[in-house]
């Protein structure tokens, strides 16, 4: 006999309409996400202010400084309506794939680079506002590449193929074999300072790691963990029968590129990989993540459409 689990119930898309459908319900809720216990200048902290409704801005009584609803997020001069942001922060926590730049430009009918920039932006929020990393207990450690030249294209293929972009890939592993907490982040390549950092980065002092016969993981005792090695070759059923949840959770991840966004570039896998593990590691938060992203998004500065293709450098790290 089957045992019946609960739906989690999330905001639905009726709830969302009703609550979201017009940007001046959007900009209340955003004042009083940003703004709780009423207007606080970000200069001096005042409390006191006037709103200037032909420049629609806060002026703060005690400095005389002036201050925007969106002043210090990631809609800051933003020429799109909070109505469409909201929609793209909807879609972006609430469907574990995720929703590509084209999709949203569909949806929200606005250009694609603005549907990209506000993805990019989104994602930028879900990369800034993870936990700081502390895998705990018994922990799986593997490397795997995302991107590169796809098939039917001139290049090598495979692990050799160019421009593929090197990812360290570590999660718990609860008392029950289920997956805990995950921690990823691109790196330069798999030798020893780049792994050095990841771990000393995103570990707990005392893990048992579990990992494959790697040169640039052989050295992870002597950070002060337990670890656990096995060489094991090309050999990838052996591979996932030894570190079978990392597997399976690297698995989902390209199935997550691959099957949403198709390729993405080694410049962005920061902000994808920011993406994938916000909504992993709050799969269990899934009722609140609309919520959340929109603090998370309220808290980011945000980054202008030509950080973000790369015409000036950004610190993503």
């Amino acid at each position: 006999m089957s045992t019946y689990v609960p739906r989690v119930r999330i905001v639905s898309v009726g709830e969302f309409r009703e609550r979201f459908g017009t940007p001046q319900q959007c900009q209340a809720h955003l004042q009083a996400v940003r703004w709780p216990t009423g207007f606080g200048c970000p200069h001096c902290s005042g409390r006191r202010s006037c709103y200037l409704a032909e420049r629609a801005v806060y002026q703060c009584h005690d400095c005389r400084r002036q201050t925007s609803l969106t002043a210090g997020t990631i809609f800051h001069r933003t020429r799109v309506s909070l109505d469409k942001w909201f929609w793209a922060i909807y879609r972006l926590a609430q469907d574990k794939k995720g929703c590509s730049a084209l999709l949203l430009s569909k949806e929200l009918d606005v250009c694609y680079p603005t549907a990209w920039m506000m993805g990019h932006k989104i994602r930028q929020a879900m990369h800034r506002h993870t936990p700081p990393f502390s895998l705990q207990g018994l922990v799986e450690l593997d490397d795997a590449y995302l991107g590169g030249v796809r098939a039917g294209h001139p290049g090598h293929q495979g692990r050799a193929a160019d421009g593929k972009t090197p990812v360290l890939v570590a999660v718990e592993v609860t008392g029950t074999g289920r997956p805990g907490r995950a921690a990823l982040l691109p790196v330069r390549n798999f030798r020893k300072p780049s792994v050095t950092t990841f771990v000393r980065a995103c570990l707990e002092q005392g893990c048992t790691v579990k990992t494959d016969g790697m040169g640039g993981f052989k050295h992870l005792s002597l950070l002060g963990h337990q670890h656990e090695y096995r060489p094991i070759g090309a050999d990838k059923k052996q591979a996932s029968a030894m570190l079978p949840t990392v597997h399976m959770l690297i698995s989902n991840l390209k199935r997550f590129v691959l099957g949403r966004h198709h390729a993405i570039s080694g410049k962005h896998a920061i902000r994808y990989l920011g993406e994938f593990n916000y909504r992993f590691n709050r799969r269990r938060e899934e009722a609140g993540l609309f919520e959340m992203l929109i603090q998370a998004c309220v808290r980011t500065q945000t980054v202008t459409y030509p950080q973000l293709a790369g015409l000036n450098e950004i610190d993503s790290q």
